[in-house]
């Protein structure tokens, strides 16, 4: 005899859970820069939609988690500001300021701060 799938709480969908990955009910991801990417990648190449959830005994995990990408974020903004100033004062030491230093800085710093995106982790609402 199958068991009956439950039905979902106020505020969750059907998708694939972010931790266990298993196919369930939860609380789907909240739609930001990274997310909207991933699904206008996945349309573009005619992809299935896939929703990102997280299901009620991993949810708890959820934000710790996302501090910890957060907290990555933040540190690679400082790495990036840091890159860009010892850039440009090593070119003021040599009083040569112009576009050619310039375009390496910041494209050195948009490195960096695409980085701490190769472990990125979406914000989940909590429950309501």
């Amino acid at each position: 005899m199958k068991k009956a799938a439950h039905a979902p709480k106020e505020g969750q969908e059907e998708g694939v859970c972010i931790l266990c990955g298993g196919e369930k009910h939860g609380y789907p991801a909240a739609e930001d820069l990274p997310i909207s990417l991933a699904r206008k990648a996945r349309e573009f190449f005619r992809m299935p939609p896939s929703h990102t959830v997280a299901c009620e005994r991993c949810h708890g995990s959820c934000g710790a988690k996302r501090e910890m990408f957060e907290k990555r974020l933040r540190t690679y903004w400082i790495c990036a500001l840091i890159f860009v100033l010892i850039v440009f004062a090593g070119g003021m030491a040599y009083q040569k300021l112009d576009l050619w230093l310039a375009v390496p800085a910041l494209l050195g710093s948009a490195v960096i701060l695409l980085l701490p995106y190769g472990s990125y982790f979406p914000r989940f609402p909590s429950p309501k």
